[in-house]
């Protein structure tokens, strides 16, 4: 697992920036044992660490952001039933 998250770059001018988290998993694994691979505010560099991700194996990636706010449980996009 990869993290570069610098505390410098999750404020500027007292907002939020958008941070991309590229998510993967390997051929025959549970969804479960899905990984973060990377976190970047650039979203060109999580293209290219997919790319990379590829030849190591990975076969299905999700790319979620994050703004800084708090998560909403209640969201029915969030329930598996």
């Amino acid at each position: 697992m990869v993290m570069n998250i610098l505390s410098t770059e999750l404020i500027k001018g007292g907002l939020m920036k958008t941070e991309f988290i590229l998510y993967g998993l390997k051929l025959n694994e549970p969804d479960y044992l899905e990984s973060i691979i990377h976190t970047s505010f650039n979203r060109n560099e999580i293209d290219k660490v997919k790319t990379l991700a590829i030849k190591k194996g990975y076969v299905r990636f999700r790319i979620a952001t994050f703004n800084g706010e708090a998560p909403d449980f209640t969201d029915p996009k969030l329930i598996n039933v």
